[in-house]
């Protein structure tokens, strides 16, 4: 990985000895050619630079002898004054326990001023660099799952796939059973799905059996009142935990919606069609009359009236069109409801 950060790259370095000091930044200033290099020899100055620079740091390297602070609470306190920067810790002790306690509570590295070179630790920082990134890549990456999570308008929860027990529910679960968290945390999936088993929840249901509401879960509300749910599941591992992902979609639902849109088609075929014979009805007799009037205008009348013919003809040609028009509308309703 190559640091970006080297083009005006800002290090803090926290080091109360003058010839340290003095190494350290040799080194730093050997490595990287557009260097910002601030010094604080003790810790009370390492958090006013940390608190008043405006600039964020990019690295710090801590020496963990410091003289206004004990060891045990030094680290804590960088952290706490820089949680989003690496921290790199530079000591004259070879301590094992030292070493797990830094690299526990969050610093990238641990060097031994003896056996510290340029390029070693120039090596170190590009460590804390390439750490750092993927750090935040997992950060994001479980930001977004999370978010994917816990917005999905279907109830999801993980499960124990040993227990049954609920290790997380989304808030579309909590809306939709009525259950708080902490009552599903202490729940397990027999508590609202008394015929779960593991190996079913992933079974193929064909769409006529989801109509007929058959081979699916019945799931039990806290008030008591049951529906039918379709489960898709996936393995996962859940903070080192064989777990479960469930999604469950309610058919109940789907059946209710079912049901209302078949209603409505028949509801608008039956007005189709009675209005189609309430319409053509009227219009029907209004044909006959034109047929009558243009025959008798023929057989009264030595002359034909031009004016008179042509509209008549005009009129029964509308009449024939909307007749048309009616019969199309019956026969869309008719074939939309098959």
């Amino acid at each position: 990985m190559i640091i970006k950060e080297n083009k005006g790259l800002k290090i803090l370095l926290v080091e109360d000895n003058p010839g340290d000091q003095v190494l350290v930044s040799d080194y730093l200033y050997a490595e990287f050619s557009k260097l910002n290099l601030d010094i604080a020899s003790n810790f009370k100055e390492a958090k006013t630079h940390l608190t008043n620079n405006k600039q964020t740091y990019k690295i710090i390297l801590l020496d963990l002898s410091l003289p206004d602070i004990d060891q045990s609470n030094l680290i804590k306190e960088i952290v706490v004054c820089a949680p989003n920067t690496p921290v790199i810790i530079l000591t004259g002790q070879d301590d094992i326990h030292t070493a797990i306690q830094a690299l526990t509570l969050g610093c990238t590295d641990y060097l031994l001023k003896n056996e510290i070179s340029s390029k070693g630790l120039r090596k170190s920082i590009t460590y804390a660099f390439e750490r750092k990134h993927i750090d935040k890549q997992l950060e994001l990456s479980v930001k977004r799952y999370q978010q994917l999570f816990q917005l999905n308008p279907q109830p999801i929860c993980v499960i124990n796939s040993s227990t049954g027990e609920f290790l997380e529910v989304n808030n579309a679960a909590l809306k939709k059973y009525g259950f708080t968290k902490n009552e599903f945390l202490k729940m397990r999936i027999h508590h609202i799905d008394l015929n779960y088993a593991k190996e079913k929840f992933n079974q193929h249901i064909s769409e006529e059996e989801i109509l007929k509401n058959e081979n699916l879960h019945e799931h039990i509300l806290k008030t008591g009142k049951k529906i039918k749910v379709k489960l898709y599941g996936n393995e996962i591992d859940y903070q080192g935990i064989e777990a479960t992902l469930l999604m469950a979609l309610d058919m109940s639902e789907t059946q209710s919606y079912i049901s209302q849109i078949e209603f409505q088609n028949q509801q608008l075929k039956d007005i189709a069609w009675e209005q189609s014979h309430l319409v053509r009805a009227p219009l029907t007799r209004m044909m006959a009359i034109i047929n009558r009037l243009e025959k008798k205008h023929f057989e009264d009348m030595n002359e034909v009236d031009n004016e008179c013919s042509y509209l008549l003809k005009n009129v029964l040609s509308s009449a024939h069109e909307i007749d048309s028009v009616i019969r199309s509308i019956v026969d869309k309703t008719s074939n939309r409801n098959k």
